[in-house]
């Protein structure tokens, strides 16, 4: 059974028209034969957007491919409440959820970041303030900090991964934020002060979690990187971004969306 995975579409920034992009996807997985496909996170900047294509690409496909989506930090940003982003708010919404699949047991999670990737570079009061004057994520509603936002996303997965293991499912771990320090050294910072960006990318626990429970594969998005599979010890870790095409950002190797769509999906037999 295969199981595909895609992050990071960012179709109304692409400008790539929803109607299109929705024929195109749902030819490729039905021609593929794709029995699950996940869209983690950043389709939209708006949470009920990637809720309404989710549904539609759903009803095109039928009961022959499972729809699933996370939200990332653009879905965030507006038409959903952090108390709605941790409720089950739709069948298709595949946060603190599972889904088994052959022998596999998939654990879908948004997650979020607790500054672990800065290493220490930077002050908590340097990282808030850049948040607060400049991130993007200034507008997503909190009634916390960043690490104890985390830290509850890390005991669903904590316990979700336990579950998985009690009745024998091989756990395969899918985020929207970053999991693994290796992806973000990747990060080319061209610019110092950019430099606590890596703050708000994610978190290493999340890796060593799979790591140490011996998760089969991590996927996630959220970098917008090219960068080849990552095996440690018996997880392999995975980054599924397409990332942004547009005037002033050109990170796609090819030139059409559904090029890079395709180049970019993690697809995973299991």
């Amino acid at each position: 059974m295969q199981v595909a995975i895609s992050s990071d579409n960012h179709l109304d920034l692409n400008k790539v028209e929803n109607e299109w992009a929705l024929e195109q996807q749902a030819a490729y997985l039905q021609k593929n034969q794709i029995e699950v496909y996940v869209i983690a996170g950043d389709l939209f900047n708006r949470f009920d957007k990637t809720l309404d294509f989710a549904r539609d690409l759903q009803r095109r496909l039928g009961p022959a491919t499972a729809i699933r989506f996370l939200a990332g930090n653009h879905e965030m940003g507006a038409g959903v409440s952090y108390q709605e982003l941790e409720s089950p708010v739709d069948d298709l919404y595949f946060h603190h959820k599972t889904l088994d699949v052959g022998s596999a047991r998939l654990i879908g999670n948004n997650g979020w970041y607790d500054y672990s990737f800065d290493q220490n570079q930077h002050s908590v009061a340097e990282i808030t303030r850049f948040k607060r004057e400049f991130w993007y994520d200034r507008r997503i509603e909190q009634p916390m900090t960043d690490p104890e936002r985390l830290a509850i996303n890390l005991n669903q997965m904590k316990q979700d991964i336990k579950e998985a293991k009690k009745v024998g499912k091989t756990p395969i771990l899918i985020n929207h934020f970053a999991q693994e320090q290796a992806f973000i050294d990747q990060m080319p910072f061209r610019m110092e002060r950019l430099d606590v960006l890596r703050s708000f990318l994610g978190s290493q626990a999340v890796g060593d979690l799979a790591v140490v429970n011996q998760v089969q594969a991590a996927i996630s998005g959220h970098l917008h990187l090219h960068v080849q599979a990552l095996p440690i010890q018996q997880t392999t870790f995975y980054n599924a971004s397409v990332g942004y095409r547009t005037r002033r950002v050109k990170e796609w190797f090819s030139h059409d969306f559904m090029t890079e769509w395709q180049n970019r999906l993690i697809v995973l037999d299991v």
